[in-house]
């Protein structure tokens, strides 16, 4: 019976798209967004202006919960209670109460594309079209996101970045962005980057609790990494270093003023005695306290609690501080924000336990910032500061 509803739709429907040809596409190179995320720059990413409709591949609305299944060449695509059904071969599309629709779906690139205007209505969703960077972002978004505004100026760097690797353009130091380089007239072959891996919109583990933490001292990207996280309602423990002749006074007034916990970060010292770092917590603690009216007693180390020796830890908690380690790092400054924003993801989705996350001040930790938050109200996982009254999560104590 639904074989026959099929043929019928699509013989009253798209009777001249059954042995039409595509339309050609209409598009200048084009990114697509999902959210506050890039996805990678190819063939069969770039979104399509078909008969005057915009199209992208289907797996875009995948990422946005949109569940997906194909049958006897049709394609059902359903959230939210509404399901659309396409079938690219016949040219027709209709919904769960075979109600038909005059955007079809087409096969190209090796994947099915379908129409954003309709998709995006029918599902509960909304797109827009940008002009970032001097290039053409079409992003769909399902009300988690930030303002496209927003959006446009946390992306254009790395925007321009995936225009450059996608036509092979050469960077400012000499080397090509798609991978290569020459050096005394030999190719230098590099490694090929590890793709950036599928984020898991229905995981089945995620974090019982996210403590955010940022370690260093706060630079020029410290503003923006401050206004993300005001925008998204999240609080953080920022661990300042011990020596205080790297800090920026009025983002320190900053830290404390919107909430966020003041914490400090300690260089490991083999041979300083439990005292002398002990002294260095208290000179730090009397600018802090200078400069915002408060102290702090929690206190990491650059790298990891488990390398103070027993009498530095023991003299630190005599001296009442608690001593934390993020147990996850969110790669922030090793790569891309959309890296990060992925890698964390995944990482996420492997535990059930409560995550430590480090962050830290490089310019890709703002748009991480939003991206991870954005992650993690879409999977309502629960975020919290650390204050003193909690029990500390250090590596010291996971390797006793």
């Amino acid at each position: 019976m639904k074989k026959a509803w099929r043929r019928a739709i699509g013989g009253l429907l798209c009777a001249g798209l059954l042995f039409g040809a595509v339309p050609a596409p209409a598009r200048a190179l084009t990114l697509t967004a999902v959210n506050d995320s890039l996805l990678p720059l190819s063939d069969s990413t770039m979104p399509a202006r078909l008969g005057g409709e915009l199209y992208v591949p289907y797996g875009v609305f995948s990422q946005l919960g949109v569940s997906s299944s194909a049958s006897d060449g049709v394609l059902n695509m359903s959230a939210n209670g509404e399901t659309l059904s396409f079938s690219p071969d016949e040219g027709y599309v209709y919904d769960q109460n075979l109600n038909s629709y005059a955007t079809p779906a087409y096969s190209m690139n090796g994947t099915t594309y379908v129409p954003v205007k309709l998709c995006c209505g029918k599902f509960g969703l909304s797109y827009s079209t940008l002009s970032v960077a001097g290039e053409t972002v079409l992003r769909v978004t399902d009300g988690s996101a930030s303002s496209d505004s927003a959006f446009a100026s946390s992306k254009a760097a790395s925007i321009e970045n995936s225009i450059n690797s996608y036509k092979g353009i050469s960077s400012s130091d000499g080397s090509s962005q798609n991978g290569g380089g020459t050096t005394g007239g030999t190719t230098a072959q590099t490694p090929a980057e590890t793709p950036i891996p599928k984020v898991e919109e229905k995981p089945t583990r995620k974090p019982s609790r996210v403590y955010l933490t940022f370690y260093g001292a706060p630079d020029k990207n410290a503003p923006d990494i401050l206004d993300a996280l005001k925008r998204d309602g999240r609080t953080a423990a920022f661990f300042l270093p011990a020596d205080t002749a790297e800090w920026t006074d009025d983002t320190v007034r900053r830290i404390v003023a919107e909430g966020h916990t003041a914490a400090l970060l300690l260089e490991a010292d083999e041979k300083a005695s439990g005292e002398a770092l002990t002294e260095r917590l208290t000179l730090a603690n009397e600018r802090l306290r200078l400069l915002t009216g408060v102290q702090t007693r929690i206190v990491s180390v650059s790298t990891g609690c488990a390398k103070l020796s027993e009498a530095q830890r023991n003299a630190l908690i005599d001296a009442g501080y608690r001593l934390w380690d993020a147990n996850m790092d969110a790669g922030d400054e090793k790569g891309t924000a959309a890296r990060a924003y992925a890698e964390t993801a995944q990482r996420f989705s492997e535990t059930n336990a409560t995550v430590v996350l480090g962050l830290h001040h490089s310019k890709e930790t703002a748009e991480a910032v939003e991206l991870i938050s954005a992650y993690m109200s879409r999977q309502a996982i629960p975020s919290g500061t650390i204050t003193l009254a909690q029990t500390p999560m250090n590596s010291a104590n996971e390797t006793r």
